[in-house]
């Protein structure tokens, strides 16, 4: 037990600063804290709640059209509409769960509680990947949407060296704790900016190149695209999904109503289908499926695979309409992207928290920063991310990613269908709509439909992506073999059984337990050896060469009654007993050493008191003494037996030295009897 001035709460690492009252009467966008503080009505309403939520998903039609569109074909807004519906089966299983329990992990904490810590790892270890695709496929995409500004950024070095910068401004800004802790006026105005940037793509794609029949003119169902294609630009298109984990690992940090949540879906439900549908019709509009020597093909899938929405508006004609928008897409996309990315890294990082404090993955993996951000993580997940950026392969970043959303949000779905099963009777503050009622249990029918429809498309993704399933099959093989070795032959615990630490075991710096400077009082009892022996320890620990010795400054307290002075000498019995313990004392003190020993009788008119005034005397960095053992006293504190809010091991003595002692303190609990 230690106690002492120094016992600050830890580091928030909160970078606001305190209101500016000069600012008074002007507008300003309300305030969206993020990480320390919570997201409330009364400052942030549902529509900048949602538009939030949005620019967590909707930064995805950046990368996705293209690689959609290149098996889709003219099918592909139609592709895109079935995406959405799975999206909103997605979201209504994450707003039940993560409304059940306000923790952060998504569906790896939906598994832990429904079924156990192996399911758990399954989920949490498949979405860790999608993390960091979703970072290398907006690093890719980025130096692609600076095309029109010189065409260097597009290949090369170049090319190489912003996408770099991507990855490292993600990494950096969430290693700092910058993404979670500052006030976020400026992503804000970014999220807004990006719908009504997509917005402005459909009206004018809608004036421009409005022809439905486009989209028909090379399509033949079930030939061109085939079944195979369909399933697989469905799977892909679950690149749509990218950042509702992320925005599942931020729920502890907002605070919304039941009826939030439910307007939220419905705004969700009707927006997302109208931009997702749309953005792909229009896109397959100005840049058409055309035949080609190997069967129908669409450019948006070949030239324009990296940057889909800047080929749409290159292809809109007049030709100021389409310069006016490349010019907003190229302000706009890159920073939309990099903020993908931060956003992305974010998430991972909580992932990770999670995964380190339930030991799923080792401690290390998961150690916090002085921002309290787990740099480890966040630096390794950097390298990996780069590295499958480099190759530009973003087919097979994107088929990988279906591998793992679609495990899981399958998991997540029947997690929740199982807690329905299994823990009915608890609070659910948002319910999803539409029970099946099966043996008196009320089952929910979006979630059942969700998981049957992610199971198939994670099947079509083994089936029909080879890259994907060796890639995505080594991942989860690699990571359950590390996990069975961790859990069973470094912890020595079970591959089910949740066990869990502390944040401070994931803390960098650890407090270390030296001191040069430690008084010791003592009592002439049997405890007496075993606290010197301890104080010796700490301070043999603090010695440095050329540096003063450290020192262990032993007490013992006479107390004098007031009947008499101070300095009367005491009971000759007393003082014996008082001058063997001291003696006693600096004989197991020089077993040390390195350690010098002072040993001093103080008179005291009561012995708390004099233990905290020779501290203050001294200005010693730490007392260690020991416990007093419980009185059979009865009656509490009031009549000076232990009792009222102390703990048994403490007595009248020690709570006053842990009150007002001037240093930390480090208390010994007697043995039990």
């Amino acid at each position: 037990m230690s106690q002492g001035p120094a016992n600050e709460p830890p580091p928030t690492g909160d970078g606001d600063a305190p209101p500016d009252k000069s600012a008074a009467g002007r507008w300003r966008l309300p305030l969206l804290r993020l990480g320390q503080g919570p997201l409330t009505r009364r400052i942030l309403g549902v529509p900048w709640l949602f538009a939030v939520a949005y620019s967590a998903v909707g930064f995805s039609l950046y990368f996705s059209i293209g690689v959609v569109a290149e098996r889709g074909l003219g099918l592909t807004p139609l592709i895109f509409l079935a995406a959405v519906v799975l999206f909103v089966l997605a979201t209504l299983t994450y707003l039940e769960g993560g409304a059940m329990f306000v923790e952060r992990g998504g569906s790896a904490t939906f598994a832990r509680q429904a079924f156990n810590e192996l399911v758990s790892f399954i989920a949490g270890w498949a979405i860790l990947i999608d993390y960091i695709i979703v970072i290398a496929l907006a690093a890719i995409s980025a130096p692609h949407y600076l095309g029109p500004i010189w065409g260097g950024f597009t290949h090369g070095w170049v090319e190489i060296a912003v996408t770099a910068a991507v990855i490292v401004f993600s990494a950096g800004v969430n290693i700092a704790g910058f993404t979670g802790q500052i006030r976020q006026r400026p992503l804000i105005v970014l999220a807004l900016a990006d719908i009504l940037l997509q917005l402005a793509v459909i009206a004018a794609g809608a004036i421009v190149v409005l022809n439905p029949d486009l989209l028909t003119s090379n399509l033949d169902l079930f030939t061109s695209p085939s079944a195979e294609d369909i399933f697989e630009s469905l799977a892909v298109a679950t690149l749509a999904f990218a950042g509702i984990e992320a925005a599942s690992d931020l729920a502890p940090d907002l605070s919304w109503g039941p009826r939030d949540l439910r307007r939220v879906v419905s705004t969700t439900a009707i927006l997302l289908p109208l931009i997702y549908a749309g953005m792909t019709a229009v896109a397959l509009m100005a840049v058409p499926v055309v035949p080609g020597p190997d069967g129908p093909h669409t450019a948006l899938g070949e030239r324009f695979i990296e940057e889909p929405v800047l080929g749409v508006v290159m292809s809109y004609d007049p030709a100021w309409l389409s310069t006016v928008l490349q010019v907003a897409v190229v302000a706009i996309a890159p920073v939309v992207l990099a903020w993908a990315a931060s956003t992305s890294m974010l998430g991972l990082s909580r992932h990770v928290y999670v995964l380190a404090t339930n030991r799923q993955v080792p401690s290390w993996l998961g150690k916090l920063g002085p921002r309290s951000t787990p740099y480890v993580a966040i630096s390794a997940a950097a390298v990996i991310a780069f590295a499958l950026a480099v190759p530009g392969d973003i087919r097979l970043l994107a088929g990988i990613y279906a591998f793992g959303a679609t495990l899981a949000i399958a998991i997540a779905h029947l997690s929740v269908v199982r807690l329905r099963w299994t823990d009915p009777e608890r609070e659910r503050p948002f319910r999803i709509p539409l029970d099946l009622e099966v043996r008196g249990r009320a089952l929910p029918l979006p979630a059942l439909v969700g998981a049957v429809l992610m199971v198939l498309l994670w099947i079509a993704v083994l089936a029909f992506h080879e890259k994907s399933r060796w890639v995505g099959g080594g991942w989860m093989l690699f990571g359950l073999v590390a996990y069975v070795i961790y859990r069973r032959f470094v912890e020595g615990t079970s591959l089910t059984k949740r066990v869990s630490v502390p944040e401070e075991a994931l803390r960098k710096e650890v407090r270390e337990a030296e001191y040069g400077d430690i008084l010791v009082p003592i009592f002439g009892t049997e405890l007496d050896d075993d606290i010197v022996s301890t104080a010796g320890r700490l301070a043999d620990a603090a010695d440095q060469p050329d540096e003063r010795r450290p020192r262990l400054e032993v007490i013992y307290v006479l107390e004098q009654p007031l009947t008499v002075p101070l300095d009367a000498p005491p009971p000759k019995e007393r003082l014996e007993a008082a001058q063997a313990a001291l003696q006693r004392a600096r004989e197991v003190g020089e077993e040390y050493e390195t350690v010098e020993v002072e040993t001093e009788l103080v008179p005291a008119r009561s012995v708390g008191a004099g233990i905290v005034d020779a501290a203050r005397r001294r200005n010693v960095e730490l007392i260690v003494m020991g416990g007093e053992p419980p009185t059979r006293m009865r009656g509490g504190a009031m009549l000076g037996g232990i009792g009222g809010t102390r703990p048994p091991e403490v007595g009248e003595v020690t709570e006053y030295v842990l009150k007002k002692a001037p240093c930390r303190v480090l208390l010994t609990a007697p043995p039990a009897d």
